[in-house]
């Protein structure tokens, strides 16, 4: 019968390589058990090599003083012969290179000998995408060369290393993807909360933020959207209710509207809908509810040089569109801007030369309807 035993410590390597793209330094904990399990001073990973005009990633699970480790990200890196090893082979530096061409090596005179560093284990990772990774153990002098068991302890270790590094990728581009999405909702103004299946807030974005700020009838108590007004909030507790019932039930179409009326006037539009099944397991903290807020009265904006990029208005011309854009009249416009409404008449008869259009209405959707927002 196949033995599927795995020590204890190599058990624990594994679950800090696997566990690395979560931790807030990537990898820390694994290269403190590397370094440890082949008893070196230093385990590093270079997740993203040094190279002119770019320090890269580089983690290090020991660093002597931040002057040394920027000395090889901004200056040495040139000079490190220990590079370009067969993809996914495990080698010695003095395997590499010798003994006698190290230590006449410029690398090794200004860089390795000041800092105590003689022996190096290192393996580098390279794959059809492009990505190139180098991991490094080394050792002082006096603690000798590497053995072949502990070769053998880092060969067993590459594998997961790529499925590892593979996983932080797919995270990374992920995040950056959301975090893309999320800021083009803030730039429209758009907030949006993240509510569990209790009902409590998970999280919102800063349009979200901006709007529960402004407004004293809606707020955020002890992790529950509360609106002041308790016939308001009895009401929309009943509509979130039937919204968690929709995602309990996986219908992710389910849609409800509610309007919140302000004190002072107005009233603020919420939309609630149920959150996709996911298939991970997140406890019972699952986002089960999107709840996207709305201001009617907060200004849309978007940069002056944008607007005249996108439809060649002059700084003046993309002022006035702005503010129409935002609802206001002529004259409303003129008083904010401390200018005539003879001058405004004539810049906003340039506009509808510039984009074709013959009324605000028309205007106002050409505007908030571009890219311009984004900007």
């Amino acid at each position: 019968m196949t033995d599927f035993t795995i020590s204890p410590a190599f058990d624990a390597l594994l679950k800090a390589l696997y566990h690395g793209p979560l931790e807030e330094q990537p990898w820390q904990a694994f290269l403190r058990l590397l370094r440890d399990a082949l008893q070196a001073d230093f385990a590093t990973l270079l997740l993203r090599p040094p190279k002119e005009g770019d320090s890269g990633i580089v983690l290090n699970a020991s660093v002597i003083s931040p002057e040394v480790y920027a000395a090889y990200n901004e200056n040495y890196f040139e000079l490190d012969a220990f590079v370009n090893l067969p993809p996914g082979k495990v080698v010695t530096l003095h395997e590499f290179m010798g003994a006698v061409a190290l230590e006449d090596s410029e690398y090794f005179i200004q860089y390795m000998q000041p800092i105590g560093v003689y022996y190096i284990l290192g393996v580098d990772l390279t794959d059809a995408s492009g990505m190139n990774v180098r991991l490094r153990i080394t050792r002082g002098k006096a603690q000798g060369d590497f053995s072949a068991e502990e070769k053998r302890i880092c060969e067993l270790i590459v594998p997961h290393l790529l499925q590892s590094i593979a996983l932080n990728s797919q995270l990374q581009h992920a995040e950056t993807q959301r975090a893309v999405f999320e800021t083009a909702i803030d730039q429209m103004a758009m907030g949006s909360i993240i509510l569990d299946e209790k009902g409590e807030v998970l999280k919102l974005n800063q349009a979200a933020t901006e709007v529960l700020s402004d407004k004293r009838n809606i707020s955020i108590s002890n992790k529950q959207l509360l609106l002041t007004q308790t016939q308001q909030h009895k009401a929309f507790k009943a509509t979130l209710q039937e919204v968690l019932s929709a995602y309990s039930k996986n219908e992710p179409g389910f849609v409800k509207a509610f309007k919140v009326q302000c004190q002072e006037g107005g009233s603020i539009g919420l939309l609630l809908r149920p959150m996709p099944h996911s298939i991970s397991s997140e406890g019972n903290q699952k986002p089960a509810v999107a709840v996207f807020i709305s201001d009617p009265e907060k200004r849309r904006s978007a940069p002056i040089d944008i607007l005249s990029q996108l439809f060649d208005f002059t700084p003046a011309e993309s002022r006035l569109a702005l503010l129409l854009a935002n609802g206001l009249t002529l004259d409303e416009a003129a008083e904010e801007l401390t200018v005539s409404r003879n001058t405004l008449k004539s810049h906003l008869s340039a506009i509808y030369a510039k984009t074709g259009v013959t009324r605000q209405g028309k205007l106002v959707q050409l505007i908030l309807k571009s890219v311009a927002p984004m900007g």
